[in-house]
């Protein structure tokens, strides 16, 4: 019987010998990632208030424009330079919805909750997994 050239190549059983200083190197790549302190984790407590001032911000923004956008001239601008600014804002804010991405903006909006959970789960169970 003809054996099969990979059957008999697999077969043998020769020892496998790694390098010279291949161990010291694995070794001292080991002790070099064991000494290494973790990374600082973001002050998430400290950032907090900040964060919610800028959300509660943005809201205040976007209502503003919205009521600027379905009931023109509800606020008189007190300059001209004031109702410059006001006529190129409610211009700015008039294309989008005209290009239909407010629902690009939803789905963003959307997706936000997705974000968080995995990053929350990932900052939660991200040190248990080996890299």
């Amino acid at each position: 019987m003809i054996e099969d050239p990979v059957d008999r190549i697999l077969s043998r059983e020769d020892d496998i010998l790694p390098s010279s200083g291949f161990v010291l190197s694995v070794m001292e790549a080991v002790r070099q990632e064991a000494a290494t302190p973790p990374p600082i984790p973001f002050p998430w407590t400290r950032a907090l208030p900040g964060l919610m001032a800028l959300g509660v911000a943005l809201i205040a923004l976007v209502s503003l424009i919205v009521r600027q956008v379905r009931v023109p001239n509800a606020v008189t601008p007190a300059s001209p330079i004031v109702a410059d600014a006001s006529a190129m804002l409610l211009a700015a804010m008039k294309s989008p919805i005209t290009l239909g991405l407010g629902w690009v903006a939803l789905a963003l909006l959307l997706s936000l909750p997705a974000l968080l959970f995995s990053v929350r789960w990932e900052g939660v169970e991200g040190h248990r997994h080996p890299e």
